[in-house]
């Protein structure tokens, strides 16, 4: 994936929001299937699970798993989804049916066993790499488990980790970690190989409170869940800060019909002041739909927000060189 030389941004508008409580309760993370599937991670109180859902917004019904306290999930290339554990220090496989295909991983912090793994990325020959959060590492392994190799530890420098949660790959096989307790995203090349660092603590343009999630699109544009802020922000192939959003939701389909088959919802809703029910509240994981939607799992609102981005790439020959003291005030 060759990073754009240069965007025309033209805009990153809202689209629509699925889910709602008591179903996508408490949702940390997004994976889609074909034929518009989509598969949510909820942290249900007492009986967590990986619900499913269409674009059309309709419940499919969930998957029950062997689970503790789900953090992540991914499918492969059949559409069997992978999803993490911390509360149990396993993996588990299922078909996209909700059958269980296997379970690995146990408490340790030897090859292959883990401390509440979260994040889980598949490369491009189908290994997982594991997010082992609170071993402050990242785990290469075969989708049976099998272990491959391994990087990081615990403390600040480039290359060391402070529980970090979210991960994700680029199309050039590049590895964004989001580094917790750290508050920034490093990037690594396929074997853990430190390449860049983006982010400090702070509420700032720039800056991260606690980022869980991670995503990176075709333009090489790089989106963070900055959750303790309870905002994403957006940032270019080379770290460049773009834009943040802070949420947009409107009611959902399924949470429309909700409202509407309840009186005191309706006059609570009647009553309430709208603007701060649209913001993002403890934004969780960001993910790109397999036609370049971004989804942000809106945990503490128990949705999913769709933004859609326009943009045209820019050949070298089709703008000027950098400024050194750009505005668009001059144009």
């Amino acid at each position: 994936m060759a990073a754009a030389y240069a965007l025309l941004r033209a805009g990153y508008p809202y689209v629509t929001t699925y889910g709602m409580r008591r179903v996508t309760t408490f949702p940390t993370d997004i994976a889609f299937g074909e034929e518009g599937r989509i598969y949510v991670v909820s942290r249900v109180e007492y009986f967590p699970n990986v619900r499913k859902l269409n674009t059309g917004d309709e419940d499919l019904g969930t998957i029950d798993g062997p689970f503790t306290w789900p953090a992540c999930i991914v499918r492969d290339r059949a559409e069997n989804l992978y999803v993490s554990d911390e509360g149990s220090h396993t993996i588990s496989s299922f078909t996209r049916e909700g059958a269980l295909l296997g379970k690995f991983g146990s408490f340790g912090a030897g090859p292959g066993q883990f401390n509440r793994p979260s994040g889980l990325a598949f490369d491009a020959d189908e290994n997982l790499y594991v997010v082992d959060t609170q071993n402050h590492r990242v785990q290469k392994l075969a989708k049976d488990g099998t272990f491959i190799a391994q990087w990081g530890s615990h403390g600040v420098e480039e290359g060391q980790f402070d529980a970090p949660w979210g991960i994700t790959m680029d199309g050039d096989g590049a590895v964004y970690v989001a580094d917790w307790r750290n508050d920034r995203i490093q990037k690594f090349d396929a074997d853990g190989r430190f390449l860049m660092a983006l982010g400090r603590p702070g509420s700032g343009k720039g800056e991260f409170k606690r980022p869980s999630g991670v995503a990176v699109d075709e333009h090489g544009d790089i989106i963070v869940a900055d959750r303790g802020n309870n905002r994403v922000q957006l940032f270019d192939h080379r770290g460049r800060y773009v834009e943040t959003f802070f949420g947009d939701a409107t009611i959902s389909r399924m949470g429309r019909a909700y409202v509407l088959a309840n009186l005191k919802t309706l006059r609570l809703r009647e009553m309430a002041e709208l603007g701060p029910q649209k913001l993002f509240r403890s934004p969780t994981s960001v993910r790109f739909s397999p036609t370049g939607d971004l989804y942000v799992a809106d945990q503490a609102s128990h949705r999913i927000q769709v933004y859609r981005k326009e943009a045209y790439v820019l050949a070298e020959h089709q703008i000027l060189p950098e400024m050194s003291a750009p505005t668009l005030m001059t144009t």
